[in-house]
């Protein structure tokens, strides 16, 4: 199999924190790969690819992190649950198309890791869970969570078949008793009992019988903090320490592309946790209580206080210029793809119904840098952007011999209307740049 790098950029990766003061205390993005907050600039089960995504606590405590897909056009979510890492474990899953495995009707994940989640994805649903559209195709009369979603987009499942992931830690598990009965691996690599943890979220009826002592939906009625000590949360809140990665496989083609998730440190303040209930689509990269980001600038670490917690993911995440590199050298068999991801865009742009919380539904003016909103009537956003490239020797393309600009002979060709020049757009979330020598 060829190995291949997958060129990435989430808007970050050049930043960096080393030797920074107090940088638990400020949103950053973490070098070294570790943090509260990893994103995953690309997923894809399109084209016969498969997307294989891990996430690892390199912690000796547990860990309850949200894991969220979410589709590249308009950042809509197409799938989330909670999972349950005890000390040192590792979640993995490959997003592919379920419908040419006969396991359902288009994209969604198949896993056969054990390691807990809510629901218990490997124990219940036998690894498979499909991909929905509910966050941008409901409308007439349909609600989810009393609104409408469809966005004016693309309504069907196809849409969820590329797109991006960020995995945010909700809180660190202090209590041994949740981690070491019930989410640590036994002999026979399980989790000793995930449906106790799954049984905390549970609602019984006003007759069933309790489970464990009280256990049935404590967290389900303690929105996920849980009141009783028993399961309770590291009071030092969300203490980091997770890192990914992914890898795009085409087994046809023999190809593997691979990356590191960009890793966000700082999220969460001092003694933050935010446990949700896996059928609640919070916490996510607006759910930060920190509006304080810290960012190398030309070797300066330049600390910002901005007037919200987005703004300040922002800052860790933003470039004005991106530089890389490409080879589509047709006697290699070369191919360059890069992928650019705006990961808080839609908290920017989406004016439609559903959308970002910081805009009014059907807004003209997006939030900058981005140009222009995305509403139901004009469902799509574009920004306008520059592009340069030079070969090896920085010398930019000329033209072929006969082509304009060329020394020529006498009597000259008849004179052609001048072409308007290509304008080069990014319209998605998740952008596929291709290079190529054929147009």
């Amino acid at each position: 199999m060829k190995r291949k790098t997958l060129t990435t950029a989430v808007m970050a990766g050049l930043t960096g924190v080393a030797g920074m003061v107090s940088v638990a205390n400020a949103v950053n993005v973490n070098p070294d790969g570790l943090g509260q907050v990893l994103l995953y600039p690309y997923y894809t089960a399109r084209g016969g690819n498969d997307t294989l995504v891990s996430v690892v606590n390199t912690t000796t405590a547990g860990k309850a992190v949200k894991i969220r897909f979410i589709e590249g056009m308009n950042s809509r979510e197409v799938l989330d649950f909670n999972i349950y890492l005890s000390e040192f474990d590792v979640w993995t899953a490959a997003v592919t198309d379920l419908e040419a495995l006969g396991l359902g009707d288009g994209p969604g994940i198949l896993t056969s890791d054990t390691t807990c989640t809510a629901p218990y994805i490997f124990g219940d649903f036998g690894g498979a869970v499909e991909f929905v559209n509910f966050q941008y195709a409901v409308g007439e009369g349909e609600t989810v969570a009393g609104a409408e979603t469809a966005d004016g987009g693309p309504t069907g499942i196809e849409r969820a078949a590329s797109g991006y992931i960020e995995i945010i830690e909700m809180g660190t598990l202090e209590d041994e008793g949740v981690v070491d009965t019930w989410v640590t691996h036994d002999e026979t690599g399980v989790p000793a009992d995930c449906e106790s943890v799954v049984d905390l979220w549970r609602t019984p009826a006003d007759d069933a019988p309790t489970d464990g002592g009280g256990a049935l939906g404590t967290w389900n009625e303690n929105e996920g903090v849980g009141g009783d000590s028993t399961f309770s949360f590291n009071p030092d809140g969300a203490t980091g320490g997770i890192f990914g990665a992914g890898s795009i496989i085409n087994v046809n083609e023999g190809t593997m592309f691979s990356y590191n998730a960009t890793a966000i440190d700082g999220f969460w303040g001092d003694g933050s946790t935010a446990h949700e209930n896996p059928g609640n689509v919070n916490p996510g990269l607006g759910s930060s209580d920190q509006s304080i980001s810290n960012v190398f600038v030309n070797g300066v670490v330049e600390t910002i206080d901005w007037p919200d917690s987005v703004r300040a993911v922002n800052a860790t995440l933003t470039l004005d210029q991106l530089m890389n590199e490409f080879n589509i050298e047709s006697a290699l068999g070369a191919r360059t793809e890069w992928v650019l991801t705006f990961p808080t865009k839609r908290f920017h742009v989406d004016a439609a119904p559903s959308g970002s919380p910081f805009l009014e539904s059907g807004a003209e003016t997006p939030i900058p840098p981005f140009s222009e909103t995305w509403t139901v009537d004009s469902p799509s956003s574009c920004d306008e952007l520059s592009l340069g490239f030079w070969d090896r020797e920085e010398q930019t393309p000329t033209p072929e011999p006969g082509d304009p600009g060329d020394v020529i002979i006498s009597p000259p060709p008849p004179t052609q209307p001048p072409e308007e020049e290509p304008v080069f757009e990014l319209c998605r979330e998740a952008n596929v740049i291709r290079f190529s020598n054929d147009l």
